[in-house]
């Protein structure tokens, strides 16, 4: 199981050569097995007869002797006996090697939860300024279009036509686009800037790159895409 840490948390220099130890048994295993793949594999017997067959029947029809050599069933017979020994040993050692990364991972939890503890509670902080700061922008954009648009109704003598924005229990968000559109029917030049659309629990949000950025590093919001 691999355990995730937060950011500028390490792995415990314990635990690390621990496992460095446990990594190469494991390599050492795997190397074992190729090398003594001959001897170790189900049916091993019936395969090395297989070839010793093969190589009579090939030596026979060219009319050659039939090889009087070492037989591949007493080359893998002799084989078997130390292939088995190695992995016997290896398999313990990855054992025991095991055993020294748990004891380690033990050893390092009481001061490892301390710092994942207070990782926990700087991020709790951080989400929270992320989401003051999001209202905060969301806030200052509501009373910047409001303006501008009764600016320009007052520019062009209608000042009862500009629309109204209040702390209504309507959607800032759509206020804001209203007011964005409103501009722009009326040639006003806005300059609408980068936004995001972003999750928030189960509302969907279109932000200022910058605070997006904020909420969803923080985990406050999920970045949703353009298309």
């Amino acid at each position: 199981m691999t355990i995730p840490l937060p950011a500028g948390i390490e792995i415990p220099d314990a635990v690390a050569k621990a496992q460095a130890a446990l990594d190469a048994a494991w390599d050492r295993y795997g190397e074992a097995q190729i090398e003594y793949a001959d001897a170790l594999d189900d049916g091993y017997l019936e395969r090395a007869q297989a070839r010793d067959a093969a190589a009579a029947k090939a030596a026979t029809l060219a009319g050659k002797p039939v090889p009087k050599g070492e037989s591949e069933v007493s080359r893998v017979t002799a084989l078997r006996g130390t292939g088995v020994g190695v992995i016997e040993a290896l398999e313990q050692q990855i054992r025991a090697a095991g055993a020294v990364v748990q004891r380690a991972w033990v050893a390092s939890l009481p001061e490892l939860r301390e710092r994942v503890v207070e990782a926990l509670k700087a991020s709790e902080a951080q989400a929270e300024e992320a989401e003051r700061e999001y209202y905060r922008t969301r806030g200052a954009i509501r009373t910047a279009v409001s303006a501008l648009s009764a600016v320009d109704h007052m520019e062009r003598g209608r000042p009862g036509n500009a629309p109204v924005f209040t702390s209504s229990p309507a959607d800032n968000g759509s206020l804001i686009r209203l007011g964005r559109d409103w501009l722009k029917v009326n040639t006003i030049s806005v300059d609408s800037g980068d936004f995001i659309r972003v999750r928030i629990d189960d509302r969907i949000r279109e932000l200022p790159a910058e605070t997006a950025e904020k909420l969803i590093s923080a985990g406050v919001a999920a970045r949703l895409d353009d298309a």
